[in-house]
């Protein structure tokens, strides 16, 4: 079955899903798109991420990531039956969970989760909450018309010059992989310029940026690309990289040509919206198969 098809749709008709909501514009629009389908919508908006006025319509609650229990016993009331986890948060420590009484029993498994990369974590919350008896469902299939799609986002296209340099992006993103990191990379001047690690991508592109304020990088027009994709292996239905108009704004900014990204594996949000903020500054946005 895929995201968007007939049946699709179909089953979101009547569907019982909760939305677990770090911050962005990502779960507001996953929420519009359920409730215009008919699914019945509860928000479990994380603590210092979402904020429940974000999604009307929908009765929401704010949990902290220490009110498991009580979260699972509002899943469980409400018969509940999927469960899509979508938006920013940046990785708690195993410390700082301060968990409630509810919570305690929980923690073994939390514990092993923590051990290991993010990848690692974020299998642990998937099969905790599949061993609850939920079926955690990827935000494409709420809202398939946030992932990006295969070609041009926009009316601009790469030059050779970026095509040849994206292409040696996404063979540099799949060589890192196996290491949990690697979901972007600046390449310029026939070289990798950066690679997004634990800081994340706008915090890659203001290392660049440093770079051309330095005058330790010069970009040729045309050259210069951000390439985005998942890692291999890695489960969409929680983690899938993501790319906006702030995005575009960092990357006029810095000079860079345009943006590559895995069709089908990457957030786009708007795409309408976001190929006019790219086209109005002479970027490409494209989907590579």
């Amino acid at each position: 079955m895929t995201p968007g098809s007939a049946e699709t749709a179909g089953r979101r008709a009547g569907l019982r899903l909760a939305i677990l909501a770090g911050s962005g514009e990502y779960p507001p629009h996953v929420a519009r798109n359920a409730l215009a389908a008919g699914a019945e919508v509860y928000v479990a908006a994380l603590s210092g991420a979402a904020n429940i006025a974000d999604f009307p319509g929908c009765e929401a609650q704010e949990y902290r990531l220490g009110q498991l229990g009580r979260l699972l016993g509002a899943l469980k009331r409400r018969n509940v039956t999927d469960i899509v986890m979508i938006g920013a948060l940046p990785r708690p420590s195993f410390g700082a969970l301060a968990p409630e009484l509810s919570t305690l029993k929980y923690l073994p498994h939390f514990a092993r989760a923590f051990q290991g990369g993010d990848d690692h974590l974020l299998r642990g919350v998937v099969s905790f909450f599949e061993g609850q008896g939920f079926r955690v469902g990827s935000p494409a299939e709420m809202a398939p018309e946030i992932v990006a799609p295969l070609g041009a986002l926009g009316r601009i296209v790469p030059t050779p010059i970026a095509r040849s340099a994206l292409l040696r992006g996404f063979d540099l993103l799949a060589a890192l992989s196996p290491f949990d990191i690697g979901q972007g990379a600046v390449l310029a001047d026939h070289r990798v310029i950066a690679v997004e690690a634990a800081e994340g991508t706008d915090a890659m592109l203001e290392r660049v940026a440093g770079l051309v304020r330095a005058g330790r990088l010069k970009l040729a027009k045309g050259d210069g690309v951000l390439v985005k994709a998942p890692k291999l292996g890695q489960d969409l239905r929680v983690d899938m990289p993501a790319i906006g108009p702030e995005t575009v704004a960092r990357l006029a900014e810095i000079g860079l040509a345009g943006i590559a990204v895995k069709a089908g594996g990457v957030l786009v949000g708007d795409r309408a919206r976001l190929a006019a903020s790219a086209d109005a500054v002479g970027i490409f946005i494209e989907g590579v198969p």
